[in-house]
């Protein structure tokens, strides 16, 4: 029972020294009961504990306790309950954590002793107090702990009387002493050099210079003595002083000496043999260090150059202010930067670099200099300058090609568009240059080409842009003109430019241009537009007669519009079945028999009726369809001739036109063979016309197919004979059996003393050669009269016959017609 006393006035005591402790600290002050049945219940709260807990006043004496304001995990371990044990109530203490309702989580810790009360009741007397700060603060030690342990270098902390306070698990393991054991040891136990001198003075050196580093002894554990360096310093605490310390192994940092040593060695050798030039400048822009590279490239040694900046070496140069604003840049910024910098004072000449500009930096970050690496670049350059060339230059005359002239043109339409502005733009065809390349070479078509340029260049102003877009094509770009009145002294210019003879090869050529020419005024408009607007006006200069310059206009467009409409309606007309043959007859003089006929090809349109040949054989003739309709228009004759033959038994020709684009598929031979095979004509019912136009080539070609021709049995005579420019001396080359008088010379004949004279001079000329003649034209029998007396044994004419269909001509073969 004494001893229970005794416990009793010893556990009020204690009460009191709490109670005054919590009026001292911001802690707030309870009482619980635990009633016999277990049932606790809050009894007293100060206004602290409210205050604490977040709750109104009042609240915590009607709640079943302190239990009320823990989170129902938590409150298992923050309850009061106990068992009873012999001793009686034994002093609790708790921490938990509840939902501050303004600040959020929070931790407390609840301590309290018990009295016993007469009635059975044990009465908590105890305190609440605020523990947040300290967990956050325990979490923050604990991940800083946690962090130093990941450490491989050793970290300890003592404090002023030299005794251990702190010691990472690297530390600890090098040393072999668990954390226990090493807080319960001071310096003196681990470095036994600490012996010749004491701790007091060692702190006190160490307080006054902050830090020190150097090499000493680690005693382990199990006596062993470790060489090691040691990097301290002085920090305080809460008004108490302590060393941190870092300690290394000697032999580890001489083997990372001796790495670095080997490293730096290795750097400087690559820096001293790289081809690169190396230069490090300091903040103040000053060459520190330049590699052998540079420095027997320059013309300048390395003493002439280091403490200079690029500037104070090359002074009023702009180059080089540019390169010391980049240098100053990469200072004031960090971020690297690059150049290229055209050295001039070197020993291999001009030399251009490719310069990397990168900014070096203290271990605290601050930029010390700049590190320029420059690489030699000068053959790169020339490369991409030949490149360039290639894309935006025609390398036969220099001149820009089509890619730069779109460039230009795109900047034209946009000045255009923005300053209302006009330009203009011409396009340039060289005329009968193929003439040249087929008779003297290619290469002397180069230099004609080049020398063409040459005076294109010359008949322009400084800011206009010749162009050669391909083959003998040119073009001109002329951005600033004020009126039409400038393209047309230019154009004229060029005309009289290429008015003079051009000597190529010693002979003297005089080849002409034709221009389109195109005024952009205003109006949206791109460059392919304009293109195609200065082609229209050139070809139209062509069909003019060459050597001439044309403006666009809209019917131009509307022209090809048509033409083109036409050349797919012809297309489509062929196999529609629209195209038909009409035949005039050929009589033989003077009775006027009926001896062929020649087949002229008709289409009858579905909408426009008859169309004659002048109006879509040219398109024909352009488009290349000129072969499918001569061959169509050839198995229709041989058809027909055969057909009649077979009805009439007598001596029968069809004279049909060859055009000069059928020669060019070289099979024109062979296709005849197999028309003739197909629909059972014989060659000799089918007399083919030319034009002398065709002989006028002396192309090899055409000759061996008339030769091939002529042997196969087909007769070959010459259309429009008279109307060409040649010598007559072609009619002795190729094998041909008849002339054809153009109707232009039976016109106003035999009235004309002119023409009688030439028409008299064409059939001796085919007499003597022995050549068939037929006049055709004739509309009068005085003509046909005259034209017997004179040798000419055939004719065709409205006197005899105009051109009918089919069906009509077998009438007249029939001579019911």
């Amino acid at each position: 029972m004494a001893t229970i006393d005794g416990q009793r006035k010893m556990e009020s005591g204690r009460v009191s020294d709490l109670l005054s402790a919590a009026e001292r600290a911001a802690v707030g002050v309870c009482i619980l009961e635990q009633h016999p049945d277990g049932r606790v219940a809050i009894v007293h709260a100060d206004p602290e504990v409210e205050n604490l807990l977040g709750t109104e006043p009042g609240c915590l004496l009607q709640a079943a306790g302190i239990e009320a304001s823990v989170r129902p995990e938590d409150r298992a371990r923050a309850g009061l309950r106990q068992e009873p044990a012999q001793r009686g109530p034994m002093p609790i203490k708790r921490e938990f954590w509840i939902d501050h309702p303004a600040r959020g989580p929070c931790w407390f810790e609840f301590f309290a002793v018990p009295e016993y009360l007469s009635n059975g009741v044990t009465r908590w007397q105890g305190f609440l107090a605020d523990m947040t700060k300290r967990k956050q603060a325990e979490g923050q030690i604990g991940l800083i702990d946690k962090a130093l342990d990941r450490l491989a270098e050793r970290v300890s902390i003592c404090d002023g009387d030299g005794r251990f306070v702190y010691a990472n698990e690297a530390w600890r393991k090098a040393l072999g002493y668990s954390r226990e054991e090493l807080l319960n040891l001071s310096a003196a136990d681990v470095l036994p050099d600490l012996a010749g001198r004491s701790w007091a003075g060692h702190f006190r050196e160490l307080r006054e210079k902050t830090s020190l580093q150097w090499q000493t002894l680690h005693r382990t554990k199990d006596g062993r003595r470790l060489p090691v360096v040691v990097d301290s310093r002085y920090l305080e605490h809460e008004g108490s002083g302590y060393i941190l310390a870092v300690v290394r192994e000697a032999r580890r940092l001489k083997r990372t000496d001796t790495a670095l040593v080997r490293r730096e060695r290795e750097f400087r050798s690559l820096a001293e043999n790289s081809p690169d030039s190396i230069m490090r400048y300091d903040r103040d822009c000053r060459i520190v260090y330049l590699n052998p590279s540079l420095e027997n490239t320059l013309l300048f040694a390395a003493s002439d150059m280091i403490g200079r900046t690029p500037t104070e070496l090359h002074p009023a140069d702009q180059r080089f202010e540019a390169y010391e604003g980049k240098l100053r840049g990469v200072i004031a910024t960090g971020q690297a930067d690059e150049i290229e910098l055209l050295l001039q004072d070197t020993h291999k000449g001009p030399r251009l670099l490719h310069i990397r500009l990168v900014a070096e930096r203290d271990p605290d970050g601050e930029c010390t200099g700049v590190l320029a690496v420059g690489r030699d670049i000068t053959e790169v350059d020339e490369y991409r300058r030949r490149i360039q060339r290639l894309a935006f230059f025609d390398p036969l005359t220099d001149l820009p090609n089509r890619a730069l002239l779109n460039d230009r043109m795109r900047q034209c339409l946009s000045d255009a568009a923005r300053r209302g502005s006009q330009f203009g733009l011409m396009l340039l065809d060289l005329d009968r240059f193929k003439e040249v390349n087929d008779t003297l070479g290619h290469s002397a078509g180069d230099r004609l080409l080049c020398e063409a340029a040459r005076r294109l260049n010359a008949c322009v102003r400084g800011y206009d842009t010749v162009a050669r877009l391909g083959g003998d094509e040119f073009s001109i770009l002329l951005p600033v003109v004020r009126d039409r009145g400038d393209l047309c002294t230019i154009a004229g210019r060029i005309l009289e430019a290429f008015g003079e003879a051009f000597t190529i090869e010693g002979k003297e050529l005089f080849v002409s241009v034709s221009i389109g020419i195109v005024l952009h005024a205003e109006g949206q408009c791109d460059a392919d537009r304009l293109y195609k607007q200065a082609d229209l006006a050139m070809y139209h200069a062509k069909r003019l007669g060459r050597n001439n310059f044309q403006f666009y206009a809209e019917e131009l467009a509307v022209r090809v519009s048509d033409r083109a409409a036409m050349e797919e309606a012809l297309r489509k007309a062929l196999g529609n079945g629209e195209l038909e043959l009409y035949y005039q007859p050929q009589v033989a003089l003077p009775a006027g028999r009926i001896v062929g006929a020649e087949a002229l090809l008709r289409w009858r349109h579905p909408q426009e009726g008859l169309v004659t040949p002048d109006r879509f054989i040219p398109i024909a003739e352009e488009t290349g369809f000129i072969r499918d309709l001569g061959y169509w228009v050839l198995a229709t004759a041989c058809r027909r001739a055969a057909h009649w033959h077979r009805t009439f038994g007598s001596p029968f020709k069809v004279a049909v036109n060859l055009s000069a684009r059928q020669f060019t598929r070289n099979d024109l031979p062979g296709e005849l063979q197999r028309i003739v095979q197909d629909t059972g004509c014989r060659p000799e019912w089918l007399e083919l016309e030319i034009t002398e136009n065709l002989l006028l080539g002396n192309d090899a070609a055409v000759g061996a197919a008339l030769e091939e021709l002529h042997d196969m049995g087909f007769a070959i005579s010459i259309d429009d004979f008279g109307t060409g420019y040649s010598a007559l001396s072609y009619l002795n080359r190729f094998p041909l059996d008849q002339i054809k008088i153009d109707r232009s010379f039976i016109q106003g004949f035999p009235a004309d003393r002119e023409k009688v004279e030439l028409v008299r001079a064409i059939i001796s000329i085919a007499l003597a050669l022995r050549l068939e003649v037929i006049a055709e034209g004739v509309e009068t029998s005085h003509q046909a009269e005259y034209l017997h007396a004179q040798g000419c044994r055939l004719a065709q004419g409205h006197l005899f016959g105009r051109p009918v269909p089919q069906e009509r001509f077998d009438l007249l073969l029939a001579g019911k017609d």
